[in-house]
């Protein structure tokens, strides 16, 4: 059985917003709009965000991190949900059933990722996409007051095809693979670059790894 996971070059990303598009057009994600981001109800599966910075004016310098669900082995969000509506594959993507989900918003409280989100607002517009129905629900996106997130794209990955986000990206910064292929591009790229993953002290294992500047 394969281990999904991605790496994400920090040296390559040009924080263009390309994956966060991509996303949103693949997995019907609701649009981003002056009013949703005044009512505090943007959903997003993917983002790019400054996590760190130095130096000082006129020479800043921001760190820009892409973040997503990071798929983890020991997720505790699966541990945290009541009615078992998230589960984790047997290839280690974590998926929401909708129909089991209540909103409890459990799951986005333990998450030490902060990548789940409440959805909030109405059905996407007509222009997404009607045919991605992520594995195990009959819907192909959540109702308002459900939760979602990244899926590592699985309906698509179950077909043989990679994420949106790998395939969107211009500078080739997002590498999607199996751990458990050794001559997959996957760890060929994870052994010759210097690694580290978001939050390691929580032990969660996470299964998005970001390759470090040189």
């Amino acid at each position: 059985m394969a281990r999904y996971a991605m790496a994400i070059d920090l040296d390559r990303c040009l924080a263009c917003q390309a994956c966060v598009i991509a996303c949103k057009m693949e997995n019907n994600v609701p649009d981003s709009t002056p009013e949703s981001f005044k009512n505090r109800q943007m959903t997003f599966r993917t983002r790019v965000v400054p996590l760190s910075s130095n130096g000082k004016y006129p020479h800043p310098r921001v760190e820009i991190y892409p973040v997503l669900c990071n798929q983890c082995d020991n997720p505790p969000c699966v541990a945290a949900c009541p009615t078992g509506a998230t589960t984790r594959r047997e290839d280690g993507i974590v998926l929401i059933d909708w129909a089991k989900c209540t909103g409890c918003r459990y799951c986005m409280a333990v998450c030490p990722y902060d990548q789940r989100v409440s959805v909030q607002t109405e059905e996407a517009k007509s222009f997404h996409n009607p045919d991605a129905i992520p594995p195990g629900n009959t819907t192909n996106r959540p109702p308002k007051g459900k939760v979602d997130k990244c899926t590592f794209c699985a309906h698509l990955v179950d077909k043989g095809q990679p994420p949106a986000c790998v395939t969107a990206c211009p500078a080739s910064a997002r590498v999607f693979g199996d751990l458990d292929e050794p001559n997959g591009s996957l760890n060929k790229v994870l052994s010759r670059r210097n690694s580290t993953v978001l939050r390691p002290d929580f032990g969660t294992n996470p299964h998005v790894f970001y390759l470090l500047k040189g």
